[in-house]
């Protein structure tokens, strides 16, 4: 069932705003409580000429919600505005979960979703205004107590993301992209690593390829997928316990979502998730999982051997692969996550800021959304002090040891 609501009825209190009689308006908009019910909308946004990230895809969100939404409590909260004609004009892929006795929004794909956004249409990222979003969001509070939006990015593919027009705070997490650059004749790596760079890299690579079965591999049929990922679970869970990190891959339902996903095709014969690794015979050296769209590549999730092999830099030696692959498929710009880590600032060197927005809708939900700001920017200014960081790692690896 889906909850309806026209626009406005909480803004008589707000100052008009003056907008061209062409432009696109919001009449009114509605609640979807299933995925189902909002994805006629949604693939219409999707595969028209609407601003969004590959995380927000109805594909992936849909396999999050069944294998891992479902199982933690969370309920689809779908807001899709609508001009007059009944048109989408945006749908905004929340969730909503009960904690206590708040009744808390967020994104769909929790840990999973690097970025964050809407989807919008690209001739209302112009003329949509604060007053507006606010007032939609001001008219679920029947419903809701807080909104809280993480990992937004500032901007995508050119545009201003509409989300930052609400009071917003710096991301505790920080990100960096690369643009990609094509030319038949030199591939896109040459322009991202130095010439010395690239040299250590290849002397490293040829020691790698006098080993048995060495091959950079794109996996398409299922058993290689389900081999690949398999020891993907197991690298990751030995690094994760190494680092005194709880292994948010072997929470319930997130080894289904990510084989599902791994192993869904889209309508261009790829995997919803591509996996790109490096292998000799036994060993699975280096493993990235990326979500590729006609803009950009990321990278979801990563892992590298534990073994004498990872001296010759497997992991970076195949983001080398992955760079010159993307580029040559016309994807314009990579990222590697999100997230601190030293080696990605050898291939992401464009800084790409992100906020959160934590909004109260009733009065404990503003309680409630000052308490969410105030520890985001406690994480925040630890992960941005490097003496406070590196105490909060040795810890971690300490209860780790122990």
């Amino acid at each position: 069932m889906s909850i309806a609501f026209k626009y406005p009825t909480t803004t008589e209190q707000l100052a008009p705003v003056e907008r061209s009689s062409d432009l696109p308006r919001l009449a009114r908009f509605e609640v979807f409580d299933t995925i189902a019910a909002a994805e006629r909308f949604w693939r219409q946004l999707e595969d028209g000429d609407a601003l969004f990230t590959s995380y927000q895809s109805i594909d992936l969100l849909a396999a999050w919600q069944h294998h891992v939404g479902t199982r933690a409590g969370v309920k689809p909260f779908i807001v899709t505005g609508f001009d007059a004609h009944g048109e989408p004009l945006f749908l905004w892929p929340f969730g909503r979960a009960q904690k206590g006795p708040f009744r808390i929004v967020r994104f769909l794909g929790s840990k999973h979703s690097n970025f964050n956004m809407g989807l919008w249409r690209r001739d209302i990222l112009s003329s949509i205004t604060q007053n507006e979003i606010r007032a939609v969001l001001a008219d679920l509070s029947d419903e809701v107590d807080m909104v809280g939006l993480c990992n937004q990015p500032l901007t995508w593919d050119g545009a201003a993301n509409p989300f930052a027009l609400l009071p917003r705070q710096p991301a505790a997490d920080m990100s960096a992209r690369q643009s990609l650059v094509h030319q038949a004749s030199v591939p896109a790596i040459n322009d991202i690593l130095s010439t010395a760079m690239r040299s250590r890299l290849r002397n490293k690579e040829r020691k790698l390829q006098k080993l048995p079965g060495y091959r950079y591999v794109q996996p398409r049929e299922d058993a290689e997928i389900d081999r690949l990922l398999d020891r993907f679970f197991c690298l990751k869970a030995s690094h994760m316990a190494a680092q005194g990190l709880d292994n948010v891959f072997a929470d319930p339902g997130i080894p289904e979502f990510l084989r599902s996903a791994c192993h869904h095709k889209l309508a261009n014969g790829r995997p919803l998730i591509e996996l790109h690794a490096l292998e000799v015979n036994g060993e699975v050296l280096a493993l990235f999982g990326t979500i590729v769209d006609r803009y950009r590549c990321s990278s979801m999730f990563n892992t590298y051997t534990l073994g004498e092999n990872a001296r010759h830099s497997p992991g970076l030696i195949l983001l080398v692969h992955m760079i010159n692959e993307f580029s040559a498929r016309g994807v314009r710009t990579f990222d590697i996550g999100v997230g601190r880590a030293h080696y990605k600032s050898f291939f992401c060197r464009e800084p790409e800021p992100l906020f959160e927005s934590f909004i109260g809708l009733t009065p404990r939900g503003l309680m409630l959304a000052l308490a969410f700001a105030s520890v985001f920017s406690m994480k925040r200014l630890i992960k941005r002090n490097p003496a406070l960081w590196a105490a909060v790692q040795l810890l971690r690896r300490l209860r780790a040891r122990t």
